[in-house]
């Protein structure tokens, strides 16, 4: 009986150390698929310095998806997004790492410091400092997308008789409408020159603007405007 009981236990822990790594393999298939498809570029993060805020948009790994130009989509794969140099980095394996290499049309990301998918998107004409490839953050969406690029500058220093270095980074954003077929078009500090781009809804924008007394400085009063005009697009079509 005891000679029985010992077999069922190790097919037991057979059993479960093969669903563990069942597991672990479907948490990391899309990324294992990504680095054999040939689209991945060894990557590193030696760290030389102290920091005081961070080039990416989330200091962890978040699940996400990826969308490339021609349609295929990797689902599935842990993602890291370097503003500073536009890299998406993808994780295959704990502290294995790699820079995609191609470009992306779509990036989605389930972080766990937002309670709604994070979506980036590339492929719009170039404007300003960024090209084609460059990523912006989707904040509103409908007749026309509200777009978000944080541009990372930093600056080095010393504590006084210390040899430490310590690296600051500031986000500094600047936000864009795309309509279909128009150019990018940057967002100025002036409500008047907004409800001018957005013209076919300019009476219930101005009111709702001087109502409310929004800003479109402030990025979440920005969002309630192009928010306003999307919705009071469709039901005026």
């Amino acid at each position: 009986m005891l000679k029985y009981l010992l077999v069922i236990c190790l097919l037991m822990c057979i059993a479960g150390n093969s669903q563990a790594q069942l597991g672990s393999y479907s948490f990391s298939r899309g990324s294992n698929v990504l680095y054999n498809d040939g689209y991945g570029i060894p990557w590193s993060n030696p760290v030389l310095y102290n920091t005081d805020g961070s080039p990416f948009y989330d200091t962890s790994f978040c699940i996400g998806s990826l969308q490339l130009p021609n349609g295929k989509t990797y689902n599935g794969i842990k993602l890291k997004l370097n503003l500073e140099e536009q890299k998406i980095i993808f994780e295959v394996e704990e502290g294995k790492a790699f820079a995609l290499s191609i470009p992306v049309a779509r990036v989605e990301l389930g972080c766990t410091t937002s309670a709604q998918p994070i979506v980036f998107r590339s492929g719009f004409t170039a404007i300003d400092k960024q090209n084609e490839r460059s990523l912006y953050q989707v904040l509103d969406s409908g007749k026309v997308l509200l777009l978000k690029y944080t541009e990372i500058r930093f600056k080095d220093s010393k504590a006084y008789n210390s040899n430490d270095i310590t690296r600051s980074y500031r986000q500094l954003p600047s936000y864009y409408i795309w309509m279909p077929g128009k150019d990018l078009m940057k967002i100025s500090n002036n409500e008047n020159d907004l409800i001018t781009i957005l013209s076919d809804q300019q009476k219930i924008l101005n009111d709702a603007i001087l109502k409310e007394k929004w800003k479109v400085r402030k990025e979440a009063d920005l969002i309630k405007i192009i928010a306003l005009y999307n919705r009071s697009s469709v039901k005026g079509s």
